[in-house]
This record gives structure tokens, C-alpha cells and sequence, in this order.
């Protein structure tokens, strides 16, 4: 079966293993910082390229953390330039595995501003730098080994995530299990196939923290995103690509564990309904033909016959800047006190002989109060943070990928919104730089608004409106483009 000479879509797949050597730093656990000391599987990259007469995409799944958006902004517009592309049709998207080298230098937790041993910061630095190379690298391969291609799209669903937002009888928000909370437990999957229905590539997203491992872990590798691909691979004999949807108040149900099997199990799960899912899309355009026949009883008989069709009608690029303002500043006074207080807590922190978290925590908190009070001091009063949203659309089928850990209710809110059969949301894509929490958990508190606001380093917390004005901005990019 051939092609409508109209519309012919292309695809290419590339692979890249970037696992850093042993004794790098895993980022993501504040009171985790002795180096790694072994290999549990090994991190990759992996990009694909679709592209037809006007349009040409590259999307990539990393096993890392994330990344700053200047890091991944420096990869999407080398790939960009590589392949005569805009920005915006580029997506690097992070798994965020926490058992993966500091990528974030924006956040703390890292080499570039906690506690640096000697040479480790140009270790890092240097695998970043070979990290852009493969990267881009891969792209190029992707690109130069496009094939024409049909795609389908489809949606199952996968039990194991849940709530992590949980309330103690005292009323504090903790990291744990909150069975009555928002969940979003769909498995989005693309396609792609060549002329034939052979499959090239499998697309999948899941919301849910890839930290089925605990904190005592010191193994790289990629959690349940590497066990998802494996067993996909493993069934249906084709690459696939793992994002994490909107995962940040998401856990698996099996969270910050001691028991390596328990990633496998995870995945495994995620992986067997992917391919499932997978295995159900026919991207063959046919007709189905009924013929009747007899023998010892009338036959109905029903047959698929295929047809030269185009390979798609629609194929479009969105993006839109999200400003998601923060809320209201400490006074001058307020922010130099609260300074003074957190320079003391290092200074005695120090002078005690302290190590491991304690002396994590005090850097943390004087590094964070300081970026505050010198806010202050400029005149800004309520600050805000800017990103960009972008939305792939191919006939009813949309990926809509944003940066840093959007709640599950933004990934929802956005599939409510959309037109699209399939909308498949990646959160952590084109960088991380803050939670995206719901009114109800900025009301409350948490680690979201609390702790994670000094972890990556943001003034102060989002505000009450920040999932609705992430949800609308998006409904008006998925307007652009047609959904």
C-alpha cells in the first residue's frame, strides 16, 4: 500500500545512552549528597522527528531530574538551527527520574551550589556538555532516517498512581497517600507505524513521580520510566518514548521504596497497558468488506481492505508564554530579617561541626533568603515566572508539553478543555523551574509551596489562580490549533 502523493508524513527515531560515570551526584533529595555508587539501568535519550511538506517536529525523552530552561534552551535551539527549525517545534522533556546526575542548575541540591568536592563541579559541567552534543547529535540521526509513516492514536488507564497531597490529623500537608485526592490514572499513546503497519515508535505518557526508589538510594538509573520502555520493547519489538505527564502531586502507589523490584513492578504495569493500548491501533487507512459464503452453514465473512489514502490531513505547531505571578514579597525589614535569621543558622550550623542535611538545609535557606531580600531591595513586590507552552497537533491527536511539575488537576483541566481524541500532556518538558500547585494546596501548604519553593530557588510561592491561569492559557493555544 503506498501513499497520497498530498500529504506524506515522515518519521525517524534516534537513541542515546547518557548515563553519567559512577560517583556522580543523583539530584532531587535534598539530604542525598555522597555519589552515586553503581549503575541500576542505564539513562537514555530518545528523539523522534516527524515532518511533512511544511512542518518538521523533534521531540526527545530524557532520563534526568530535568533541566534549566537556559540548558534546555541551549539543546532545542542547536537542534533547531541543525535542522532548520524554530524553537518551538523542538521538545526535550525529562522523565524526572531522581536518580539522575544535578541537570538542574537552577535548583539546589546540585554540585553548581551545595557543598561542591573538589572537581566535581567540572565533571558535571563536562558531561553537560557532551549531554548537548548527544542530544543534538541523536536529532540529526532521527532526521536523517525518516521513513514515511501513518500514525493512531488511543487512551487506557493504569491504576498505580495516586494523591501523594496528604493530610495528618493535625492538619499539615505531607508527601504520603491521599486515596480520596485528584488522580489521573490515563495512558496516552501514539503510534507510529510504517506503510506497512510495522511500528517504528510508541509514544506514551503516565502521570506519576518517577521515585518509586527511596531516598537511601544511590543507584542510577530511571526508575519506572526504563521498565515502561523495556516491557513495550520487549512485547511489540519497537522503541518507545516515555513522558511524565502532570505528575507533581502524583505518586505511584508503591513511593519512595527500598525494593528494586517494586520499580519493575510499576513499570511493568504501565508497560503491558502502553502496549495493549498500542497493539489495538490500526494506522492503515481500509474500508471493511462483508462477503457472503457458503459451506456447511451462510458465512458472513469481514476482511480489512486497505486503501491509498493521505497519511494525515492535519499537522500543526503551537506555542504560547505562560506568566504565572508569585505571591507578595516580604517588606524590606521583614526580608532582612528573615536573612539575618538564616545567615545565623549557617554560621552556627558551621561552627557546630554539622554535615549531611543539617548543613544542606542552612545553605539552603541562606541561598534563598538572600535571592529574596536582594528582590526586595530592587523594588520588586510581587514577582512572577515565564514559560513556554507548546502544542503539536496531528489530526486528533495533540502532545501538549510545558515546563516544570504541573498538579494533576492542570493535566486534566487541559484534556477537559481539548477536541482532541487523544491529548496526551508531558509536564517537565523545555525545563523545570517551579511546582504548579492547586488553590487548595497553596491554601494549605506543603512541600509543593514550602520546601519546594527554596529548592528551586523562586521568591515566594504561585498564587491561588495558578492552575486556571495555566489552563486557560493553554485552552486558547489548543484554540490556535483547531481543538
Amino acid at each position: 500500500m503506498g501513499v497520497s502523493a498530498k500529504r506524506i508524513l515522515t518519521g525517524g527515531v534516534a537513541r542515546v545512552d547518557i548515563t553519567p560515570p559512577i560517583g556522580f551526584r543523583l539530584q532531587g533529595i535534598m539530604r542525598r549528597i555522597e555519589p552515586s555508587v553503581s549503575v541500576h539501568m542505564p539513562l537514555y535519550a530518545t528523539g523522534i522527528v516527524l515532518s511533512d511538506e511544511q512542518k518538521k517536529i523533534v521531540v526527545f525523552d530524557c532520563d534526568l531530574i530535568g533541566m534549566d530552561i537556559p540548558l534546555a534552551n541551549e539543546i532545542r535551539q542547536k537542534i533547531a538551527n541543525r535542522l532548520d527549525l524554530d524553537i518551538g517545534n523542538v521538545t526535550v522533556a525529562c522523565t524526572h527520574t531522581h536518580n539522575s546526575p544535578a541537570t538542574n542548575r537552577a535548583a539546589l541540591g546540585g554540585p553548581h551550589d551545595i557543598l561542591p568536592k573538589a572537581g566535581e563541579v567540572e565533571a558535571l559541567d563536562s558531561y553537560i556538555r557532551t549531554l548537548v552534543q548527544k542530544l543534538v547529535g541523536a536529532a540529526v540521526e532521527a532526521d536523517l532516517s525518516r521513513i514515511p509513516v501513518r500514525f493512531g492514536s488511543a487512551t487506557g488507564s493504569a491504576d498505580v498512581n495516586i494523591n501523594r497531597e496528604e493530610m495528618t490529623d493535625q492538619g499539615k500537608v505531607v508527601v504520603g497517600r491521599n486515596p480520596k485526592g485528584v488522580s489521573d490514572s490515563s495512558v496516552d499513546v501514539l503510534r507510529i507505524d510504517d506503510l506497512s503497519g510495522n511500528p517504528l515508535a510508541v509514544l506514551c505518557s503516565f502521570a506519576a513521580h518517577p521515585v518509586v526508589m527511596g531516598i537511601n538510594s544511590y543507584m542510577i538509573g530511571p526508575d519506572y520510566p526504563g521498565f515502561v520502555r523495556k516491557r513495550v520493547e520487549q512485547i511489540m519489538g519497537t522503541t518507545c518514548m516515555f513522558l511524565t505527564g502532570a505528575a507533581g502531586n502524583q505518586a505511584t502507589i508503591e513511593f519512595l521504596q527500598d525494593d528494586w523490584e517494586e520499580v519493575d513492578r510499576i513499570g511493568t504495569i504501565i508497560g503491558c497497558e502502553v502496549a495493549k493500548v498500542a497493539m489495538g491501533i490500526e494506522t492503515r487507512p481500509h474500508h471493511v468488506i462483508r462477503e457472503a459464503q457458503n459451506s456447511m452453514a451462510s458465512l458472513a465473512l469481514y476482511r480489512k481492505e486497505y486503501i491509498d489514502a493521505p497519511s494525515h490531513n492535519i499537522f500543526d505547531v503551537a506555542s504560547t508564554f505562560v506568566t504565572v505571578p508569585l505571591q507578595t514579597l516580604p517588606t524590606i525589614d521583614e526580608a532582612r530579617l528573615q536573612f539575618k535569621k538564616f545567615e545565623e543558622l549557617l554560621s552556627d550550623t558551621e561552627s557546630l561541626g554539622k554535615t549531611g542535611n543539617d548543613l544542606v538545609h542552612a545553605h539552603m535557606m541562606f541561598r534563598w533568603s538572600k535571592g529574596v531580600m536582594e528582590k526586595v531591595s530592587t523594588g520588586i513586590t510581587q514577582p512572577e515566572l515565564n514559560f513556554q507552552v507548546v502544542g503539536y497537533r496531528l489530526d486528533d491527536f495533540v502532545l501538549i508539553s510545558m515546563p516544570g511539575e504541573p498538579f494533576a488537576e492542570i493535566g486534566i483541566g487541559v484534556k477537559q478543555k481539548s477536541k482532541a481524541k487523544t491529548t496526551m500532556f508531558s509536564g517537565y518538558g523545555n525545563g523545570v523551574l517551579a511546582y504548579w500547585p492547586t488553590a487548595d494546596t497553596v491554601e494549605k501548604g506543603g512541600m509543593a509551596v514550602e520546601a519546594a519553593v527554596k529548592t528551586y530557588d523562586i521568591p515566594s510561592p504561585p498564587t491561588f489562580k495558578t492552575v486556571d491561569i495555566i489552563v486557560s492559557e493553554i485552552s486558547l493555544m489548543l484554540q490556535k490549533l483547531g481543538l
